[in-house]
């Protein structure tokens, strides 16, 4: 297996990538492709005292999409950008995944124009999956690749999220909800009520609206479906939460001896907490409906960060993600109507 990783686009410098990129490699037997410029590559892979080999190799690139860029615009102009180099790659089959950190829009802008969307898939859904007080994890689609949205592609999310959580994650029968300001079904706008008119009456195990606030406390469903205006903000606002409890906590017990003293009894559990909320456990998130594997990770991505979004790439190709979508969702009504 080879996986593709965009070393350019991200918030950190390229020899940050690199390492996860060489971490990963190791850790799960695959030859990596480093797209981006080659002396900055070169020189990162000097520092890991590593060689370019069977194992690790670049891919050059001499241009550099940005994170304020316009997607379409970006992606139509720099054509020699790390970002297209390796969708085009991945396209002519010279790897079996691509990894970026960079802009998600014009990653996404960037694989429905160079690799397609498969059959029968109206848009490709983000998806990220999330911790939960239960101990299990869930998934959110769509979390960002589409702002606007029509019912039917909520459908799509919902049939391209229960079969990766069901392939990929190993739960064999997915419950599915759509994310409402309440649970009753006349609840929300009008995207909401005509996606669930088609959610009710599909094949798919759908069990109706959920409420954030229950998601990470409650957990009653695997696969949580919304547009990715929504899924954004409710993703962010996590992100946000995360870290405000996280730094009042500091704030809290440095100004008090005792708490200082209970913060080190309780090292082993802030360390648990900080790992299961890390989003670097998580790495990334697939983008569901190209014609291809594709993950895109967060910008700020360390060489953590980076590991793990290799990991979901090689989980998906292991899983054989793009094949099972492209018959139609096996399983969940013959032709995946």
């Amino acid at each position: 297996m080879r996986i593709l990783l965009d070393v350019m686009g991200g918030d950190l410098p390229p020899r940050e990538l690199v390492k996860g990129g060489i971490a990963a490699g190791r850790r799960l037997g695959v030859d990596m492709l480093f797209a981006g410029e080659p002396r900055a590559i070169r020189a990162a892979l000097a520092l890991g005292h590593e060689r370019e080999g069977a194992r690790l190799s670049i891919l050059p690139a001499s241009e550099i999409i940005t994170m304020d860029e316009p997607p379409v615009r970006a992606v139509r102009g720099k054509r020699d950008s790390s970002l297209v180099r390796g969708l085009s790659a991945l396209r002519d089959g010279e790897a079996d995944a691509f990894v970026s950190p960079g802009n998600t829009g014009a990653v996404v802008a960037g694989s429905i124009f160079t690799l397609g969307r498969i059959a029968g898939i109206p848009r490709p859904g983000l998806a990220v999956v999330l911790p939960s007080l239960t101990g299990e994890d869930f998934l959110v689609i769509d979390v960002g690749a589409n702002v606007d949205c029509a019912p039917l592609h909520l459908a799509h999310f919902a049939l391209m999220g229960a079969t990766y959580v069901r392939d990929v994650l190993g739960q064999r029968e997915p419950k599915i909800g759509l994310l409402n300001i309440g649970t009753e079904k006349a609840k929300g706008n009008k995207l909401n009520y005509h996606a669930f008119d088609i959610l009710e009456k599909g094949p798919l195990p759908f069990v109706g609206n959920v409420e954030g606030h229950h998601l990470l406390t409650e957990r009653p469903v695997d696969v949580v479906v919304c547009d990715g205006f929504v899924g954004n903000i409710f993703l962010k606002a996590i992100e946000g939460g995360v870290g405000a409890v996280s730094a009042l906590l500091r704030k809290s017990i440095s100004h008090r001896l005792f708490a200082r003293l209970g913060a080190l009894l309780l090292r082993r559990v802030f360390a648990e907490l900080r790992e299961t909320l890390s989003y670097e456990r998580r790495g990334g998130a697939p983008l569901l409906g190209v014609d291809g594997i594709v993950v895109i990770a967060h910008g700020r991505s360390n060489a953590a960060a980076i590991d793990g979004a290799i990991a979901v790439a090689h989980r998906a190709v292991q899983s054989r993600l793009k094949e099972r979508l492209e018959r139609g969702i096996g399983g969940w009504g013959g032709d995946g109507s």
